[in-house]
This record gives structure tokens, C-alpha cells and sequence, in this order.
């Protein structure tokens, strides 16, 4: 232990002193995360920690050891620190003043391969190199890990670009670094990068060609439409499918990217998807007037929700020819109609287990069927209202279950003419004919005269009216209830 030392929470409230040469000269142009290794290190320069290592001075930072391996080559590089151990690692910080007033070279020209710089310069012929140029080239082999002959081949190939036969360094170094993310290692992995990057730029000319615009590809549009092929994965040919969507405005790359959105949104990434999707849509929007037209609404551009209301009672298992005959029934029932009234149509039909429009088609003719015996009914008993279902279940009971004919139940109407509820009197009728096995108009006559003799006595009335309660088991409110309920009126 060490005869004087700082209490071990020190750090914390302490002070790390940072040459305003280290700010100036070098934290400028290095790299961010570079950064924060250097100054972490000299902080524990000046408060060691027992167990400090790569690994954890990774995790402080929330880098990779290997960031802070590659940091560490850096500032090696740039002449700051030696590393002096390997099991464990350690490094030996120097101090800058020490560095200016004992080095008459700068630290980094001492690591420079002079062969691979010479080769760097025949490359570049004329162009002459800064510092600073010099520097991005190194930090492209040692902070990008690129190999030496890589290097030499991108500013080759960017020299042959430039219209100037000078390299735009800014443009070299994105060029490295796209290199280095693609993980190129070798010439061969050079050489695939430019065979990419040429169908790219000929890929984007056409584009923009497309588009109505001559120019070279800026650098923005090529970052763009790098965005497009790498980042969401379009298919180039997908990406100039898209341009006819770009007519129905002014065509820019810019729309063209708010297209491209929308169907990488949508998951759709290469020709078919994007030409299948885009029909679809048209067809929905076509589909969508077609209703709105049978609604009585003309010139009006369907919404979103509208498509989407549609695009539900489809998911709901209706068809288009289901849809559009709803749409007539609402038009035809409320004098012009509104997307709720489809709706309300299509669900009624639902419950009814009415799926198809010839199903719907045939529900309707038995209706109309049973409207018309009901208006025949209705003049027998004399009675004036409009037809409902509750009259409708009533007539397929009594034809259906009952076995009753039209002639059977024409007398009954006839019978109960001038009662409270005739239609409750001809159930009452109709169900002591099915009782007594009468099939015919004879029998329900004789039947009824029969009937009618025995309920003159008052005895025979009350017995009788004792016996029919008795079998229905009604109460008053159910009768009540029930002649309610029967005569109801269609709204």
C-alpha cells in the first residue's frame, strides 16, 4: 500500500486535467467514442482501479472491448499511448508537453508506411495531401481496418470518377466507410463493392431519367436511393414500378420516397407486391365510388375509412354483389342512404343466415308472397294496417306447422271479422281446427256452426273460454302481451 493515497471515493470529486493541446489538436478530428475511451483512461491515470480491464472499461462506456481495442490502436497511432502489457493489457499514457518538446516529428508520421504512402501519392499523381488527408487515409486502415491494397484501389477508383481527376476526400472517406460496414477485406470484396456501386449509379441515372431529370446523381440521391435498395430492401425494378404512382403529382424524388414508405409500410418490396398492392388499392377506391354512386353521391373521393368500412363487411364474408344489393336496399328504404344503412342492411341479413344475394333475393320473394296472402287475410277480417313480421311467422305457422290451406285460413280471417285482434282470434280459430284433424272448408264450417251453438248457453261460454286458457296456459299479460306483439305495424 502506498505511504499516502486518496480515499477511494476521491474519483468522484476530484478533477481530471486535459491539456488544451489534447482538445485542439487531436479530440477534434477523432472519432466520438475514441474520445471517451482517452479521457476514461487518463481519469484512471489519476485514480487507478484494481480490477479495470477491457471488458469493463467497455461496459462503463456501453462499447465493445473491441471498440476499445481499435481506440486504443488509434491514439497508439497517434502517438498518446504505448500499450505496455498484454496479459493483462495495460497502457502507458504520455504527456503531451513531453511529446512537442522531445519529437521533432509528429507521432503519427513515425507510424506512416512509407511504401504505402509513396504508393498512395503515384496514385494521386499531381493531387497534392494535406495533414489532414493523410490522416483520413490512415484512419481508414487503422480505425476502419481496410487493407492497405483496398485503400489504394478506392482512391484509384475515385480519381477515375472525378470529372477533375482530383479525389473529393469528403466522398472518398463515405465511400470507406460504407466499404468497412460491408465488411470488405480483400480485393475480391473491393471489386464487388464497385461492380454495386456501378449498377447503382446506373440503376439511379435511369431513375432520375424517369423522373424527367438529366443531371448526375447528387450525393443526397444517392443516399436515398441507397436508403431504398439496403435499408428497406426494395428491388431496384420495384423502385422504378413505383414511379408511375409519382404522375399524379409533380414527379421529385421526394414524393417518390413518400411513395416508397408507404409500401415498405405496408411490406411490399418487389414488383409483384408493389403492382399487386396498387391494383388492389385502385380496385377498392373503383369499388368504393361504385357504392357511393349507388348512395346517390356522385363526385365524391372515397376516405380512408370509407375504404376501410368496405374493406370490413368483406372480412365479415360479404361479397361485392351482397355489398351492392345492400346498398340498393338502403337508397330504395331511406331515399338516398348512408354507409351506416349498408351496413345495418348487411348485418340484418346477417343474422337472418342470408350470405349470398340469391339467398337474399329468394327471403325477399317469400316476403313479397307472404305480404300479398297478408292483404288478402287483412280484407277478409277487415282490418286496415300494414303488413310485419310478427303477422308474416304468424301465416307460415298456420300454413307451414299447422298444415292449414289458404282457404282455411281465408275462412278463419273471415270468422274473426270484428273481433279485438283478429289476428289473435284466427290463431285461436286456426289451432282448435288443427285439434279437432279439420283439413277442409266443409269441416271448418261444421266445425264452426257447431261451435257457435254450443256458445249461446253462458255456461257453455264460460266453460269453453275456461278450457282454452287451460290448454295455452296464458295468463292476461301474456294474452295482452301477444295481441300487442301480433298486430304490429312494419315502420
Amino acid at each position: 500500500m502506498a505511504f499516502c493515497s486518496f480515499d477511494d471515493s476521491a474519483a468522484l470529486f476530484d478533477a481530471t486535467p486535459v491539456e488544451n493541446m489534447f482538445i485542439t489538436e487531436y479530440m477534434l478530428r477523432a472519432p466520438g467514442d475514441f474520445v471517451k475511451v482517452y479521457l476514461y483512461g487518463l481519469m484512471l491515470c489519476y485514480h487507478h482501479a484494481e480490477r479495470m480491464s477491457l471488458a469493463s472499461m467497455a461496459r462503463d462506456l456501453d462499447v465493445t472491448p473491441e471498440d476499445v481495442e481499435r481506440a486504443y490502436r488509434y491514439w497508439e497511432r497517434e502517438g498518446l499511448v504505448r500499450q505496455t502489457g498484454d496479459n493483462p493489457v495495460c497502457y502507458t499514457y504520455y504527456n503531451l508537453k513531453q511529446i512537442t518538446l522531445t519529437r521533432a516529428e509528429k507521432p503519427s508520421e513515425q507510424l506512416y508506411n512509407r511504401h504505402f504512402m509513396d504508393e498512395v501519392r503515384r496514385t494521386l499523381d499531381a493531387q497534392t495531401l494535406g495533414e489532414s488527408d493523410y490522416q483520413m487515409i490512415l484512419d481508414w486502415v487503422q480505425v476502419y481496418e481496410l487493407p492497405e491494397e483496398v485503400v489504394i484501389m478506392l482512391l484509384s477508383n475515385e480519381k477515375e470518377k472525378s470529372r477533375t481527376g482530383r479525389v473529393s476526400f469528403k466522398i472518398a472517406n463515405r465511400v470507406a466507410q460504407e466499404w468497412a460496414q460491408s465488411g470488405v477485406k480483400t480485393i475480391e470484396d473491393a471489386d464487388r463493392m464497385l461492380v454495386i456501386s456501378g449498377q447503382r449509379e446506373t440503376e439511379l441515372k435511369r431513375l432520375l431519367a424517369r423522373l424527367g431529370m438529366r443531371h448526375a446523381p447528387s450525393d443526397d440521391e444517392k443516399a436515398l436511393y441507397k436508403k431504398w435498395i439496403d435499408e428497406w430492401g426494395f428491388t431496384p425494378e420495384a423502385v422504378q414500378e413505383a414511379c408511375r404512382e409519382t404522375t399524379k403529382g409533380t414527379p421529385t424524388m421526394a414524393y417518390l420516397d413518400g411513395i416508397l414508405l408507404r409500401q415498405h409500410q405496408l411490406g411490399r418490396h418487389d414488383v409483384q407486391q408493389i403492382l399487386g398492392g396498387i391494383t388492389s388499392e385502385k380496385t377498392a377506391r373503383d369499388f368504393a365510388r361504385e357504392v357511393f354512386a349507388g348512395l346517390g353521391r356522385t363526385g365524391v373521393t372515397p376516405t380512408a375509412d370509407d375504404l376501410a368500412l368496405i374493406d370490413g363487411w368483406r372480412r365479415d364474408g360479404s361479397s361485392d354483389a351482397l355489398i351492392l344489393l345492400a346498398v340498393t336496399a338502403a337508397h330504395r328504404r331511406a331515399g338516398g342512404g348512408t354507409m351506416d344503412d349498408v351496413g345495418a342492411w348487411l348485418e340484418r341479413w346477417k343474422r337472418l343466415g342470408l350470405t349470398t344475394p340469391e339467398a337474399v333475393t329468394a327471403h325477399n320473394n317469400r316476403q313479397k308472397a307472404l305480404n300479398t296472402q297478408l292483404r288478402e287475410i287483412y280484407d277478409a277480417a277487415g282490418v286496415e294496417k300494414k303488413t310485419n313480421q310478427p303477422d308474416r311467422d304468424l301465416l307460415c305457422a298456420w300454413m307451414g306447422e299447422m298444415g292449414m290451406s289458404m282457404e282455411l285460413v281465408l275462412l278463419a280471417a273471415q270468422y274473426a271479422r270484428g273481433s279485438g285482434a283478429p289476428m289473435m282470434t284466427m290463431n285461436r280459430i286456426l289451432s282448435d281446427w288443427q285439434r279437432a284433424g279439420v283439413r277442409t272448408t266443409e269441416a271448418a264450417r261444421a266445425e264452426h256452426d257447431s261451435h257457435v251453438r254450443s256458445a249461446k248457453t253462458p255456461a257453455a261460454q264460460s266453460a269453453r273460454t275456461q278450457d282454452v286458457m287451460q290448454r295455452h296456459q296464458y295468463t292476461d299479460e301474456d294474452y295482452r302481451s301477444m295481441v300487442i306483439d301480433l298486430d304490429e305495424e312494419d315502420s
